[in-house]
């Protein structure tokens, strides 16, 4: 009768969070920022240039500067209002500044399936590696980050009602929201080779805008990198947090490695 009944109080348990993460294995505790080996748009006025300037830099690289420095840059405008910045004489009604949407992008992919961000994808430009860093969502959060919201570019409603923000005299006060806007569907502007839609809400990106200080001991959960670069950069870390490699073929003992850490026993 007792076994009977604390079965029934099992069944009609309110779960955590934390419950839910391991029965839904599309959800992960983790919020991982990757780097990648090519050239960045350096805009002329965000970093006040006679002209844009495109750098190169390697993803290991980019990875080594993150870790030495405990910061990730915001090198990058994103958003939908990027498309609204003055420039070149284009979209000079609109008050929005570029620097204002520079932020540093994390995804939700659960780390079974963070392998899949390193494909080449139809509609993406940027072409991702390896070589990243995995926070805590906690950590995010408390740092200002939040989940892009998307909308559908086709629905003109949604459209027309943003589209009204860059000339209106509020948007100073909507400044922290502008960089999380995204649109999913019909491409803004077409090229010749553009997909008939472009969609990445499977991403789960999240932003913080302005440049990410954080710490390694606190925010961190743990590093990527391939295999062969596990000791090199664990040792650039002073063993701080552990480092894996996320291709498939690893993560039995991926898995197993980031149990052996108490901090994560109970998030993998």
């Amino acid at each position: 009768m007792s076994s009977d009944v604390t079965k029934l109080g099992k069944r009609f348990m309110a779960l955590e969070r934390s419950d839910i993460n391991k029965l839904r294995g599309d959800l992960s505790p983790f919020l991982i920022h990757l780097t990648r080996t090519g050239s960045y748009k350096q805009w002329k006025d965000i970093h006040n240039l006679s002209q844009d300037n495109y750098p190169t830099i390697t993803a290991k690289d980019s990875l080594e500067s993150i870790v030495s420095n405990n910061k990730i840059e915001a090198r990058v405008p994103f958003g939908y209002f990027n498309y609204s910045v003055p420039y070149n004489g284009k979209d000079t009604n609109s008050n929005i500044k570029r620097d204002w949407l520079r932020s540093v992008c994390f995804t939700e992919t659960p780390l079974d399936h963070i392998h899949v961000q390193f494909q080449r994808i139809k509609g993406r430009s940027l072409q991702f590696e390896s070589y990243g860093l995995a926070f805590f969502e906690a950590s995010i959060r408390s740092n200002g980050g939040s989940p892009v919201m998307y909308f559908d570019t086709s629905n003109n409603s949604i459209r027309l009602s943003l589209d009204a923000i860059p000339p209106s005299n509020i948007c100073t006060s909507l400044k922290p929201l502008l960089p999380l806007y995204e649109g999913f569907g019909p491409p803004l502007y077409k090229r010749a080779n553009s997909p008939k839609e472009i969609d990445f809400r499977w991403e789960r990106e999240w932003r913080i805008v302005d440049d990410f200080n954080f710490s390694s001991v606190n925010d961190v959960a743990f590093g990527i990198c391939p295999s062969s670069q596990i000791d090199y950069f664990e040792k650039l870390v002073s063993n701080s947090f552990p480092f894996i490699d996320p291709q498939p073929q690893f993560i039995d003992e991926m898995k197993l490695k980031l149990k052996g850490v108490k901090r994560l026993e109970s998030l993998v």
